[in-house]
């Protein structure tokens, strides 16, 4: 049996713990708010300044993608650097990137710009997400950390719309990159953890560790691609059966609202309240259940009671999947050797599922000409998914 901490020791912990997750929340708040004024309009802007839609799309996805599929990389250098460092890093790259998109430029301009914010982004947000882990991985802080997350990308393009009308793209722009400026400055003040890999005794470990646990983080990395590949089913189906069961093309904002909005009513009571006896793996496996009925019901046709209810099946199904994988990986890195190449890992593999699966559903919906054909990818991935819970249920409560 492995000796306790010292309880002095223990108690600096749950202090540490408790002052800096608030202060790691309001900074994914702040992040998420000015990220979300930003990208809604981003769209319009660049097409209204003369560049082709095409060209758009590969901006939109250098400044999606870039990051998210470097987050292996990405995961690595943090772990040696610390999430300090890598977290004002990546905001001095993503206000450095975002800052061409104040003004008129070209193609070349705007697409390697794209590519630092990128980076700069999921550095900070990898940062973050890493070191509040660290410092409390139940499931309380890590559901609090997905409402932070969806607040600001509720409030962020409220503000933002005001802010276009009022002024311009352009202050926008100046407005999040000043935002970011003054996040990095803040900081700078606060106390983060030492990086995991600053001793030879945490190298060792690690490599105990990764011994231990690969077969069930490859079964995480399966369950992760599966929810990803779903996930990127949404916004190809919405826009299509909204339009056509609300018949008006406001029909996705509807929707897109009473997402964010459940999520951030429902998540808290229902993970942290209701389901706080069940084990991870068991909410991922009804959570993979509620896709697979979310995507039965696409078959239908489209009316408002139908769209309410794939929209209501879908929604619950991400609150339940999305912050329940970021628990098993802290799970599988209890001791939090590894913890940050393991988010870096998983944000990787949900990058290349993402463009996957976006691909293949396009793909889908253009050959069948019906967005119920998505169900054709989205249901065996969410079995898929369902094995891997089962399969993650089996390894001893707690460990």
């Amino acid at each position: 049996m492995m000796p306790d901490p010292s309880k002095n020791g223990s108690k600096e912990s749950v202090d540490v713990a408790t002052s800096s997750t608030w202060v790691f929340l309001v900074a994914i708040v702040i992040s998420g708010i000015t990220t979300f004024m930003f990208y809604p309009l981003i769209t319009l802007e660049l097409i209204d300044r003369g560049v082709g839609a095409g060209a758009t799309g590969l901006i939109l996805g250098l400044l999606s993608g870039t990051g998210q599929i470097l987050s292996g990389l990405i995961g690595t250098v943090n772990a040696r650097l610390g999430s300090k460092t890598l977290a004002i890093g990546g905001l001095a790259l993503r206000s450095v990137g975002l800052l061409v998109f104040a003004f008129d430029s070209n193609v070349l301009t705007y697409a390697v710009g794209a590519v630092v914010a990128s980076l700069g982004s999921s550095s900070t947000a990898l940062a973050l997400k890493t070191e509040l882990m660290r410092a409390s991985s139940d499931r309380r802080t890590i559901t609090m950390r997905s409402i932070a997350v969806n607040l600001g990308a509720l409030v962020g393009p409220s503000i933002g719309g005001v802010v276009f009308v009022v002024a311009s793209f352009s202050v926008i722009v100046l407005s999040v990159v000043t935002s970011y400026v003054l996040l990095g400055l803040g900081l700078l003040f606060v106390k983060f953890k030492p990086p995991e890999e600053s001793g030879q005794d945490t190298k060792t470990r690690m490599r105990s560790d990764r011994r231990r646990l690969d077969r069930l983080f490859f079964v995480l990395i399966g369950c992760t691609l599966a929810y990803w590949g779903i996930y990127s089913q949404w916004p190809l189906v919405v826009p299509l059966y909204a339009e056509s069961g609300f018949g008006t093309p406001l029909g996705s904002s509807w929707v897109y609202t009473g997402n964010a909005i459940l999520i951030l009513v429902l998540q808290y009571p229902l993970l942290v309240k209701l389901l706080k006896p069940v084990r991870s793996a068991y909410v991922l496996a009804i959570g993979f259940l509620l896709f697979v009925g979310s995507f039965l019901v696409l078959p239908i046709p489209a009316g408002p009671a139908t769209v309410i209810l794939f929209a209501t099946l879908f929604s619950l199904a991400e609150l339940l999947v999305s912050p329940t994988l970021d628990e098993v990986t802290a799970q599988l890195r209890r001791e939090g050797t590894g913890l940050t190449r393991a988010y870096g890992a998983t944000a990787t593999a949900a990058g290349v599922s993402s463009l996957i699966g976006a691909s293949a559903g396009g793909a889908l919906i253009e050959h069948f000409d019906s967005p119920a054909s998505v169900m054709y990818l989205a249901v065996p991935l969410a079995v898929l998914g369902f094995t891997g819970a089962v399969v993650l249920s089996r390894r001893k409560a707690g460990s």
